[in-house]
């Protein structure tokens, strides 16, 4: 189905890029689907398949940059280690409360994922922890757009 791939595509690149308005993208397709729970749930688990791969990138980097120049200094100075060590004291070795601010990051959008993303990959937070959270939360977030424009429309 085009509109899976499509939808896939357009997940990935929301993700890794916040320009890119999925929210909008998944009105619109909501459009199309004409109320068929096949393809709204299809569309559902892609979305959260899509994103959690865009929002890796970003939970990479982070992990990765702990280890620059840049970011030992930015550490160095008191209020930013302060601040790392207040969200590492609040999630190190509590893997479920890491799961639950995520989720409510990937389906509230509060806190933001894209900071979410960022603070799990400079804290390590365990990719077993990182990917099915994501992946669920923006498959929820997905589906409660779409059927919600899909009520509006009468489906």
């Amino acid at each position: 189905m085009l509109e899976a791939l499509t939808t896939f595509g357009v997940s990935i690149l929301s993700a890794v890029l916040p320009f890119v308005n999925l929210e909008v993208y998944l009105g619109l397709l909501a459009t199309r689907l004409d109320g068929e729970v096949a393809a709204v749930v299809t569309c559902a688990v892609v979305t959260g398949v899509g994103s959690a791969i865009g929002k890796l990138v970003w939970y990479l980097l982070a992990a990765r940059s702990m280890d620059t120049p840049w970011v030992r200094k930015k550490l160095s100075k008191e209020s930013w280690q302060r601040r790392f060590d207040r969200w590492q004291a609040a999630l190190d070795g509590k893997p479920w409360l890491a799961a639950a601010v995520l989720l409510a990051a990937s389906v509230v959008g509060v806190p933001p994922l894209l900071v979410m993303a960022l603070v799990a990959g400079a804290l390590r937070v365990p990719m077993w922890v990182f990917l099915p959270t994501v992946t669920v939360g923006r498959a929820v977030r997905a589906w409660l757009i779409l059927a919600g424009v899909g009520f509006a429309l009468g489906w």
